[in-house]
């Protein structure tokens, strides 16, 4: 048995769009919503009725670096981040997700003590069932693959192959065939074959503001309904994860 799952981080206005695509391939995801990190944002209406159709995570008030922010300052970013994503879905919040994937040496006891029951890093290349409920990783991250873009028309040269030197070798450990590494869309759903074929947990993260930048929503669209509707899967939550362990 597979579990899928996916996540998204930041709370941009454009969850919106993400989450009608999820839903109408069967997907669950895990918003991680900042307070006032983007600039066009989701309102709290929007939080709220985004929950009665996906898991609502916290990502701290403001998209902290919590491997350089002081313990009091980490502590009053997760308390007002629960507190404030609680007070407006009117639910439970048990999820975080570390920004960036950032964390001091405190951080993950600091999440524990904050009430949450699991944290998502950016880990990448990985398969397994989760092991440590405040150090989930991911498999793929939906970003443009393999070359580096500024937006959905031209090229970043000066990184040109940042993604394939950062988010290859991880991939390349699952066994993923170079033939793959063409374009995210052939990578995402050869990691997604492998994954199908071992079992664990297959993991698709991002942020919808990328996807839009990027002009990745056709992509997405396609792995997302090249993994839908699988008899041998289970589509679940970051939360239903974590709750299973």
């Amino acid at each position: 048995m597979l579990f899928v799952t996916t996540s998204w981080d930041d709370g941009d206005v454009l969850d919106l769009r993400l989450a009608d695509l999820l839903d109408a391939h069967g997907i669950k995801g895990t918003f991680y919503i900042t307070k006032t990190y983007r600039p066009v944002r989701l309102s709290e209406r929007e939080i709220k009725a985004l929950s009665a159709r996906h898991e609502i995570g916290a990502h701290t008030l403001t998209h902290i670096d919590m491997s350089k922010a002081p313990e009091s300052v980490q502590r009053e970013e997760l308390a007002g981040s629960k507190s404030w994503l609680e007070s407006a879905t009117g639910r439970e919040v048990p999820m975080f997700c570390y920004p960036s994937g950032r964390l001091g040496a405190d951080s993950k006891r600091l999440v524990r003590e904050a009430g949450f029951k699991g944290a998502r890093t950016t880990e990448l290349g990985s398969i397994a069932r989760v092991a440590d409920p405040f150090m989930m990783p991911t498999t793929i991250q939906a970003y443009p693959f393999p070359f580096r873009k500024k937006d959905a028309h031209s090229m970043y040269w000066r990184k040109l192959v940042q993604p394939i030197r950062e988010r290859g070798p991880a991939l390349r450990k699952l066994g993923v065939p170079l033939a793959a590494f063409h374009s995210w869309e052939a990578l995402a759903q050869a990691t997604f074959d492998i994954a199908l074929e071992r079992g664990g947990v297959y993991h698709i993260w991002g942020h919808s503001w990328e996807i839009d930048r990027y002009g990745m929503w056709d992509a997405l669209g396609s792995v997302l309904r090249y993994m839908s509707g699988r008899a041998d899967c289970q589509y679940l939550t970051n939360g239903d994860i974590i709750s299973g362990l």
